[in-house]
């Protein structure tokens, strides 16, 4: 057996290699770089009826819904224009009435959010044929009714007060007065026509043509074509257009696929397919992030045609490549009308609406990821020095009892590996992963029992068999390299043990 001056010298030397292998490896992952969360869901409107459109006011920055009535709703219908605090998520204000087809005010639903009015207030259709103007504030909807073909599209034109609808093969510019609308302007087109989209500081419309496959610009200075078109592939027809006018990219909805149209060279420049189940609805480009927003909703009734559930998708209009940061969106699908999506500028926050299942549901942008802690190496206490390499072993000293390696700072000597976490979270203890204002679908309370080496911030708290293992090994064969060490210098010295 060894001598207790060597059995004290092997303990320093057992202390320091159990303080390198537990200080010293790495947690597992911790050079992995974080993963980029998604928009995260904080609150869900009902307050709004069945939202049918969404637009946000570039200048008052006021949410715009267009919606109508629930069905079963005890109170009377829904139906009208709704003003929103984007900040707040709260309803302002409640435009119930608009010029109906008589001349009458009529609670009617607010079809489609044609375009923002200067300062603050929208465009809308009502019913047919009907477009009106509002703003928070106003107790009813003022502009009139045309009569012949029912309106299919609109969008804001050009000019102050005007408005670009489509109505069957005609594209016409109409200006909305306080009760009545008068077309100005009017253009046949070869057929059809379809989706628009327009850019008022250029001057410049967009319209679609599903018949020959086909999009068409039409100047607005003397509403007419101007022979740039873009030839659409095979596909389905084109359900909706958004201009992206800083990048000079057209997007267009196309059934179970989104398209990116570079108007320059008159070439599709990137497409995007949907997951099996789900349909293109809408897309709302944001310049201020170089970010466009797609909300993808589930056709069907699960399980036969869809799982119920569509997607926020969000894209990078520098690069046109998914971001990976969207959301599920449970319920979001296609059976009482097609979802649209805004956008806050910057991209902060994103509102969908659903009519399928009567709501507004908001998404923040994702927090910047918190790096993990870099963990300090305690200090370490130095082992009991070695025996002096004399010519002879000294004889023991009674009162030489076996000693534990000192720690001259008081602290210890070994790191914890089952303890708490930096962020106080121990393995397995419960993980506060955030409250989302309760609304239907987030992700709150607490999540306990979890595997060791995971925390709420992804810090170490356990380091496990991947750790564990290597450092016993480590740690026996180093003991084994010490004790031989020892006894052969005994041997050398011509003092072998008993």
């Amino acid at each position: 057996m060894l001598r207790p001056r060597a059995a004290g010298a092997l303990a320093g030397i057992t202390a320091v290699v159990l303080s390198v292998v537990a200080v010293g490896t790495p947690a597992a992952g911790a050079d992995d770089p974080p993963a980029a969360d998604g928009y995260e869901q904080t609150a869900r409107l009902t307050t709004v009826g069945k939202p049918l459109d969404l637009l946000l006011h570039p200048e008052s920055g006021k949410l715009y819904v267009g919606s109508d009535t629930v069905a079963g709703t005890p109170d009377g219908s829904l139906a009208g224009v709704y003003a929103v605090d984007p900040a707040s998520d709260t309803v302002l204000s409640w435009v119930k009435t608009s010029p109906g087809s008589t001349g009458a005010p009529a609670q009617l639903p607010g079809k489609r959010l044609a375009g923002p009015l200067p300062g603050d207030g929208v465009h809308y259709l009502v019913g047919l044929r009907g477009i009106a103007a509002a703003k928070d504030g106003d107790a009813s909807g003022s502009g009139g009714w045309l009569t012949g073909t029912s309106i299919t599209q609109a969008r804001s034109g050009a000019k102050a007060g005007t408005v670009v609808i489509v109505r069957g093969t005609k594209l016409e510019e109409v200006a909305v007065g306080g009760t009545a609308v008068t077309v100005e302007r009017s253009l046949t087109l070869p057929a059809t026509g379809g989706p628009l989209a327009v850019d008022t500081a250029a001057g410049q419309i967009w319209v679609t043509d599903n018949t020959n496959g086909v999009l068409r610009r039409v100047g607005s200075a003397d509403f007419a074509p101007d022979g740039k078109e873009i030839a659409l592939g095979s596909g389905a027809a084109v359900s909706f257009l958004e201009w992206d006018t800083g990048r000079g990219v057209l997007w267009a909805g196309r059934g179970t696929v989104l398209e990116a149209y570079d108007i320059a060279s008159g070439k599709l420049a990137a497409s995007f397919d949907a997951k099996p189940g789900d349909t293109i609805a809408d897309v709302a480009v944001d310049p201020r992030s170089d970010r466009a927003f797609a909300v993808w909703q589930d056709w069907g009734n699960p399980p036969e045609e869809g799982d119920g559930v569509g997607q926020l998708a969000v894209y990078d209009t520098a690069t046109l490549k998914d971001l990976d940061l969207g959301a599920e969106l449970p319920g979001v699908n296609g059976q009482l009308g097609s979802s649209s999506v805004a956008v806050t500028p910057g991209g902060d926050a994103v509102f969908v609406a659903s009519p399928s299942d009567a709501s507004l549901t908001v998404f923040k942008a994702p927090e910047p990821p918190t790096p993990s802690p870099t963990p300090t190496d305690p200090e370490s206490p130095p082992p009991s020095p070695d025996p002096s390499p004399g010519d002879t072993d000294p004889a023991p000293d009674p009162s030489d009892e076996p000693t534990e390696p000192t720690d001259p700072s008081g602290s210890g000597t070994t790191v914890p590996v089952d303890g708490p976490a930096d962020d106080g979270n121990s393995a397995g203890g419960t993980v506060d992963i955030g409250d989302t204002s309760g609304g239907a679908g987030t992700t709150g309370g607490s999540v306990g029992g979890g595997p060791l080496g995971t925390t709420g911030d992804g810090s170490l708290a356990s380091t496990g068999s991947d750790l564990l293992l290597p450092a016993a090994a480590g740690t026996a064969a180093l003991l084994a390299a010490g004790t031989a060490a020892i006894l052969w210098r005994r041997r050398t010295n011509g003092r072998l043990e008993p």
